[in-house]
């Protein structure tokens, strides 16, 4: 098991999209037990979508209750990133009563959302599908 020191260092990685030079702002979220889907809007006023199918769980904070994140050595590009270790996921990992950590699965991955605001963590096995919203939405 890993220790909690290790744990408060996170390591993520971008994960690229075609928005990822913006900033973004959370202004939404669905959850119908099979898909998440968060609303944001970036800094010219384009809304934008991020889904995830299979979610295992998801978590919103505000950005000053994920301060581990924001170090200068540890900051990945872009708004979307996967979180390869240290993050909520391996925080949940050490709960006796988490029951996922004995799925015998490894396809479970840990993405954080980073709005200018609030923050989502996302535990699930599928990529995020992101795109533009039109009306039609």
């Amino acid at each position: 098991m890993k220790e909690i020191s290790t744990l408060l260092k996170p390591v993520v990685r971008e994960f690229k999209n075609e928005f990822a030079d913006t900033h973004v702002e959370i202004y939404n979220l669905t959850y119908d037990c099979q898909t998440l889907k968060i609303s944001l809007v970036d800094d010219i006023g384009d809304e934008i979508a991020v889904m995830f199918e299979k979610v295992l769980g998801f978590r919103v904070l505000d950005e000053g209750n994920l301060l581990e994140f924001w170090d200068v050595e540890l900051r990945a590009p872009g708004w979307i990133w996967r979180v390869q270790s240290g993050g909520w996921f391996d925080l949940e990992k050490l709960r006796q009563g988490f029951l996922a950590k004995h799925y015998g699965r490894h396809d479970n991955v840990e993405y954080l959302v980073c709005g200018i605001n609030e923050c989502v963590s996302v535990l699930t096995d599928s990529e995020p599908i992101i795109y533009k919203i039109d009306d039609s939405d």
